[in-house]
């Protein structure tokens, strides 16, 4: 196989780009506890669905959100027929209690990772879009700072809670911002909520410390389920997206719309993402700038790069395709 090179941020920094699309690898950057397999892992390792875990095989999926909205569901159905069942109503509560317990585990808390956020959000601050796979609050985090500081510039298209189907007009600078930098979920957040009438909302706080807090209380309330795709098959994903007004909005709007230039940083390309690049493809980018982590063997480097191409070659055979080291200097979180 051809040897395929490698470049630093530095290098093709300059090149105008339109949006960048956030993986795993981004979170991961900042906090080596999000390379869990998954959140359902996390729980079942920690024994926290003792009573629910047939439920999840029930419905043969691994999605907390999923199997709580069924909870609810059932929930509201024998209350409106007469017949409450305490077992549901234990089951939503384990559910819920366990996904909390599961997120706490693995989330860092905002002071320790302070810096990190203040090099994420100036970076971050170079793309007129970004849209980030990761439901975690450290993008969240590094917008807050960022705009502590300079304005309106990151706006996420919600207002007072409510999201914005029309957010083209967003694009324009607010205030003191001196420029824009709109910011999507294509698989939800933890910001992101729906009430048991399909209401969806953000869920805001004014300190950026305590927005896990307050997030994980307002579960807790059993008046909100989170609204992210935490894992699945893409057949599943898409699924789960189409639940939401908000999810399908961004697949159906956002991800066909992000410019010629496309850098992508910290993303597997894994078959279970294969929906994000399906929709990419609606409108390709003519170049794509690949992030690769150079802490790992070269031989590994190399096959993840003809990976991304075999995937491109699939879904964007006329993007050009580069790539370049994720640990660059002034890339993401890296000084």
């Amino acid at each position: 196989m051809d040897r395929i090179e490698i470049d630093t941020w530095a290098n093709i920094s300059q090149e105008g780009w339109s949006a960048i699309l956030l993986g795993n690898g981004a979170s991961i950057a900042i906090h080596r506890e999000f390379a869990y397999p998954t959140l359902h892992s996390v729980a079942d390792g920690k024994g926290l669905l003792a009573n629910t875990a047939p439920i999840f095989a029930k419905l043969g999926t691994t999605d907390f959100e999923h199997v709580l909205l069924a909870c609810w569901y059932a929930e509201l159905v024998n209350g409106a027929l007469g017949t409450p069942s305490a077992d549901i109503s234990a089951a939503y509560a384990e559910v819920r209690t366990a996904l909390i317990e599961a997120v706490h585990s693995v989330h860092p808390v905002h002071a320790n990772v302070a810096a990190d956020l203040q090099r994420v959000g100036t970076f971050a601050s170079l793309f007129p879009t970004v849209v980030s796979l990761n439901y975690d609050l450290t993008l969240y985090w590094a917008m807050l700072l960022f705009n502590a500081t300079n304005g309106s510039w990151f706006k996420d298209a919600f207002h007072d809670g409510d999201f914005q189907i029309d957010w083209e007009y967003l694009r324009q600078p607010y205030g003191h911002a001196a420029g824009a930098t709109l910011v999507f979920y294509p698989h939800g957040s933890l910001a992101v909520a729906r009430n048991h009438l399909g209401v969806e909302t953000k869920l805001a706080v004014g300190a950026a410390g305590d927005l896990l807090e307050t997030i994980t209380r307002r579960w807790s309330s059993g008046r909100y389920v989170p609204v992210f795709v935490s894992e699945g098959t893409s057949k599943q994903k898409v699924a789960a997206i189409r639940r939401s007004h908000y999810l399908t909005n961004v697949y159906e709007e956002v991800l066909p719309t992000l410019g010629e230039n496309l850098v992508v940083y910290g993303w597997s390309f894994d078959e279970r993402d294969q929906h994000v690049l399906d929709a990419i493809s609606a409108n390709p980018p003519k170049r794509m700038a690949v992030s690769v982590f150079t802490g790992q063997p070269d031989g590994d480097q190399q096959a993840f790069c003809h990976q991304v191409h075999k995937a491109a070659g699939l879904f964007l055979a006329d993007t050009a395709v580069t790539f370049f080291d994720s640990q660059s200097p002034g890339c993401w979180n890296n000084p």
